[in-house]
């Protein structure tokens, strides 16, 4: 539920339109109710200034089991959840994987919370093997909020990769296919049907010993893989990440942690900073103490 008093710039401006200024999608618009000075009203209806604005959420189907679950909850305020993610955990249901997904128990907190089931809005999704910060907007306002400017959330992972990484620091920009796995293991053109993909790496420790590389990675873009197939098209794929090249007896998963947020405070408008600890596999592997 949110509240508004309309602004004067916004006199005798359609509801819809106002609710676009205020980071509603379309979608986000249809499945809303409105009520104007208290009274239920359409979203074609003009505002005057100063006029009170109440928007709150239809009731929908969930379709997603509630199951009880030990979330790892990194942060949490009345408009979003961040949660670390263990490795081996999928996130959202699929046809073979139906509940003891992240979803489920998202659905079961949020239950516990409020007492009424509501969809988990994922705001970023990880592979099943890769561990990490996952936001969940817990109303529809902030989640399109966040999606509406992909500055509004900057997103820092750490691998482990295969090989001494000699540069310090690199800024890849190599275009990924988009159809099918195969295709996002080459380099493809624009004009073959790739993807542009930006990748900012930088070396955090090298361990010779090992021949292994602790890096940070930062997404300008959200493709597919994009971290592990660019990895690995320079040279260095994910330890463990079998799919690109990085198959080894060492790890059991491809080693990827999605360890940092910054986002956007959708009241305030602050930065607000999310860091989740470096699991035990890293550690183990590297030989790093707690």
């Amino acid at each position: 539920m949110k509240k508004f008093v309309v602004e004067p710039e916004f006199h005798n401006m359609k509801i819809s339109q106002y609710l676009r200024e205020k980071g509603y999608s379309g979608r986000g618009i249809r499945n809303v109710e409105v009520y104007l000075n208290g009274k239920r009203t359409k979203t074609t209806k003009q505002v005057k200034k100063n006029a009170r604005l109440l928007v709150k959420e239809k009731e929908k189907e969930v379709g997603i089991r509630s199951i009880q679950m030990d979330l790892k909850i990194m942060y949490e305020d009345k408009n979003l959840l961040i949660i670390d993610k263990d490795p081996y955990l999928v996130v959202h249901p699929t046809t073979k994987k139906t509940d003891l997904t992240l979803a489920n128990g998202v659905v079961h907190y949020l239950q516990e919370q409020t007492g009424k089931v509501q969809p988990p809005r994922f705001f970023n999704r990880l592979d099943m093997n890769t561990s990490g910060l996952i936001v969940v907007a817990k109303n529809a306002y902030t989640q399109a909020f966040l999606q509406s400017d992909k500055e509004k959330v900057s997103k820092f992972y750490q691998a482990i990769v295969k090989g001494i990484v000699k540069e310090d620091e690199m800024m890849i920009e190599i275009p990924i296919g988009k159809e099918g796995d195969e295709l996002r293991r080459k380099e493809m053109t624009p004009e073959n049907g790739g993807q542009t993909a930006k990748t900012y790496m930088k070396v955090l420790e090298r361990f010779p010993n090992e021949d292994l590389t602790l890096i940070e990675l930062k997404l300008f873009t959200g493709r597919t893989h994009q971290i592990r197939a660019h990895m690995s098209l320079v040279g260095y794929p994910i330890l463990g990440d079998e799919l690109y090249g990085g198959d080894d007896i060492r790890a059991k998963r491809q080693l990827l942690h999605a360890f940092k947020l910054i986002f956007t405070d959708v009241e305030s408008g602050e930065k607000i900073l999310v860091e989740a600890p470096l699991p035990e596999d890293f550690k183990e592997i590297l030989h790093i103490a707690n």
